[in-house]
């Protein structure tokens, strides 16, 4: 009997492995077994890895036009705007998703910063961490995945802006599994970065460091690996062109720039990171109208016709991969749609420090509306005996 029971709950693992998150999450209603076994840690964890091995997991985009909402991938229709904790608390930026978790930062309430899961609904507030100095300072910050302990982490840099004084920089650096901050080395040398939030690739997140040597515009990449907290520089291609901006971003796991001058944008890619000559450049694209910068690439179309991309107008635009001819993506009636994200459905809960909150009035609005059915069903049952004994 329970080599019978053993082999009966090992089906049911691969059955439920099959299906998406969201159905998953309405099973959880179905009986207590059932709830545990979704809502564990260790199906949890199964079920992102089998999606993650998918080639074509069930995506959403997640996007800003000007409040958070989702929409289907790539057809950008069912629109739905995300019920986050930061939707009536004023703007809700994107820091970076990862496995389908978005890192919200409001900047109106003292860099809040939030852990949101759109598919459970679930949030996790970070500690409060406050500024080191009253001086002038610059941020910067990053989100990602720490494979080897498998654990979420945020990143904080604080660099100075004052040329004396002595804070020069602070780098702070978040568990989710620890919950707590530790502090790491500081920067090595100042950098400055355009986009303030960092790129994950290969455990490592990336800003492109803008600087002037001679009078004349230069870049570097900038990597800090969440495994040592340890900072790094990456070696970049060789342009040709004479730049007039450089963005990162991740395309397919691997780190690319948009490398933007005034006739042409290019998107070159570290195929085998870390290693220098393997960037190649993958598409020159002739630009439409000046000063219409590549921010950075969202995703290929799931035939693999088209690449989407984020435009510095902050629009949402498709490249043709056939004809290299760009067009706009029409993807709400707001004519702009920054913080562009494409995210995978997933079964993660993050518990604590406000997310009790939000489950207790989810709760509640619960059995109000089964108090409501109950009333509703007490009254009727009422009006028909009243109309039998008359």
């Amino acid at each position: 009997m329970t080599e019978f029971m053993d082999l009966h709950f090992d089906l049911l693992i691969n059955i439920f492995l099959r299906w998406s998150a969201k159905p998953l999450m309405q099973f959880k209603s179905v009986c207590k077994s059932w709830y545990y076994l979704i809502s564990s840690p260790q199906f949890t964890e199964l079920h992102l890895d089998q999606t993650l091995a998918q080639s074509n997991p069930n995506l959403r985009f997640v996007f800003s036009a000007p409040h958070l909402s989702s929409a289907e991938f790539d057809t950008f229709d069912r629109i739905t705007e995300l019920d986050n904790p930061f939707r009536s608390q004023g703007f809700a930026h994107v820091v970076g998703s990862c496995h389908g978790l978005l890192c919200l930062c409001n900047y109106d309430l003292h860099l809040t910063i939030l852990l949101y899961n759109p598919t459970t609904r679930t949030y996790k507030k970070l500690p409060f961490l406050p500024k080191p100095s009253s001086l002038s300072h610059r941020y910067s910050f990053g989100f990602g995945y720490e494979k080897e302990s498998r654990d979420y982490k945020f990143v904080r840099i604080l660099q100075s802006n004052e040329g004396t004084g002595p804070f020069k920089s602070q780098v702070m650096v978040y568990s989710l599994k620890m919950d707590s901050w530790v502090r790491a080395p500081d920067v090595p040398s100042p950098f400055f970065s355009y986009r303030e939030d960092g790129v994950l690739v290969n455990g490592t997140l990336h800003w492109v460091h803008e600087f002037m040597h001679k009078d004349e515009k230069r870049y570097s990449i900038v990597g800090f690996c969440l495994g040592n907290n340890s900072f790094i520089e990456v070696p970049q291609p060789k342009f040709e062109e004479q730049l007039i901006n450089l963005r990162d971003g991740v395309l397919e796991g691997c780190l690319c720039l948009m490398v933007n001058d005034l006739e042409y944008s290019d998107i070159w890619v570290l195929k085998e990171y870390g290693v220098a000559e393997s960037w190649a450049r993958l598409f020159k694209v002739k630009q439409s109208q000046q000063l219409m910068f590549l921010e950075w690439p969202i995703a290929y179309s799931l035939n693999r016709q088209k690449l989407f991309l984020q435009l510095n107008t902050w629009r949402v635009v498709s490249l043709d991969l056939q004809t290299m001819v760009i067009k706009d993506v029409k993807v709400c009636d707001f004519p702009r749609c920054f913080d562009t994200q494409v995210c995978i459905e997933n079964l993660i809960m993050l518990k604590g420090s406000g997310s009790e909150a939000l489950d207790h009035q989810q709760g509640t609005k619960k059995r109000r509306r089964r108090r409501r059915r109950k009333h509703v069903h007490r009254r009727r049952n009422i009006s028909v005996d009243e109309n039998l004994e008359s």
